[in-house]
C-alpha cells in the first residue's frame, strides 16, 4: 500500500470512526485541505488522540467538512509511566510554549495550578477559555509529532485543590532550590527501581513557590529535588523534568 505523505496527518474524533466512513469536521478539514493541501484520492494519515491510529483516502471534500474512506488502523496502548506535568502558570505565551514542548516530549497530562506568586490572574469564568486554547496547541503538537494519543489538560485550580485530585502519583517530585533537595538524577534511580505507573512533576511559576506550598507539596509526597547549580526558567524547568522522566522511566 502506497503510504500518506508524510505530513498529511489528520485528527478524527472517536465518534466519527463510522465503519470505513471517517467523517472529518470543519476545523480539522480546513487544515487538512486548505494547510495540508490534500486532494481526493490521497492517502492520509489518521488518528483519534485515543490509540487508534491508521491510514485513510481522501473521498470527498465540502465547504463544512470531508469525508475520508479508512484503508487500516491500529492501536497503539497508552505509553507508560504516564507522565504528568503539573505547571503553576508563567505568562500566556510561555504556557503555549509549554503545552507544545509538553506532548512532543510525551507526557500524558498537564495540570495548570494558580500558586501565590503567579503573575498570570485568571478568574473562573476564564479557565474553559484557557483550556480549550490549551486543547487546540496541543491538538496541533500530536499531529507534528506523531503522537497517538492526546495529552489531557485538566481544569485550571489552585496548587491547594491539586493535592486534593491529582491523588498520589506513584513517584512525583517539585523542583526545588532547597538545601535538602535531592539531585534529580538520585530521585530518579530511586523510582526506576519500583517501576512506577505514574510519574509526575511539579514546577514552579516565575516567582517560584513560597515556602509554604514547598512544605504543602513535600507533605502531598513530593520529593524535593534539585536540577543542578544552575537557576532554571520555569518553562525550562518543565522541559528538563519531562525528559529526564521520559528518558530515565519510559524509553527503555
Amino acid at each position: 500500500m502506497k503510504p500518506a505523505r508524510e505530513h498529511l496527518r489528520c485528527f478524527v474524533a472517536p465518534a466519527a470512526w463510522q465503519g470505513a466512513a471517517l467523517i472529518v469536521d470543519e476545523t480539522e478539514a480546513h487544515h487538512l485541505v486548505n494547510v495540508l493541501r490534500a486532494r481526493i484520492g490521497e492517502r492520509v494519515e489518521v488518528f483519534d488522540g485515543a490509540g487508534r491510529t491508521g491510514c485513510a483516502e481522501v473521498a470527498a471534500i465540502a465547504k463544512r467538512g470531508a469525508e475520508l474512506r479508512l484503508l487500516e488502523q491500529n492501536f497503539q496502548p497508552r505509553p507508560t509511566p504516564e507522565l504528568i506535568l503539573v505547571q503553576a502558570l508563567p505568562r500566556e505565551a510561555t504556557m503555549d510554549f509549554i503545552v507544545q514542548k509538553a506532548v512532543e516530549l510525551g507526557a500524558s497530562a498537564i495540570f495548570p495550578v494558580l500558586s501565590g506568586r503567579c503573575i498570570v490572574r485568571l478568574t473562573p469564568d476564564q479557565y474553559a477559555e484557557k483550556s480549550a486554547r490549551w486543547q487546540r496547541i496541543a491538538l496541533n503538537a500530536a499531529r507534528q509529532s506523531h503522537a497517538a494519543w492526546l495529552m489531557h489538560i485538566a481544569e485550571v485550580q489552585t496548587l491547594e485543590t491539586l493535592f486534593q485530585t491529582l491523588g498520589k502519583p506513584d513517584f512525583w517530585f517539585v523542583g526545588s532550590l532547597a538545601a535538602h533537595a535531592v539531585p534529580l538524577r538520585d530521585a530518579l534511580a530511586a523510582a526506576r527501581a519500583k517501576t512506577p505507573g505514574r510519574a509526575a512533576a511539579l514546577i514552579g511559576p516565575e516567582g517560584d513557590l513560597t515556602p509554604e506550598e514547598y512544605c504543602a507539596a513535600e507533605a502531598a509526597g513530593a520529593v524535593p529535588v534539585s536540577f543542578g547549580a544552575s537557576v532554571l526558567r520555569s518553562d525550562t524547568a518543565a522541559f528538563y523534568a519531562l525528559s529526564a522522566l521520559r528518558y530515565e522511566l519510559a524509553d527503555r
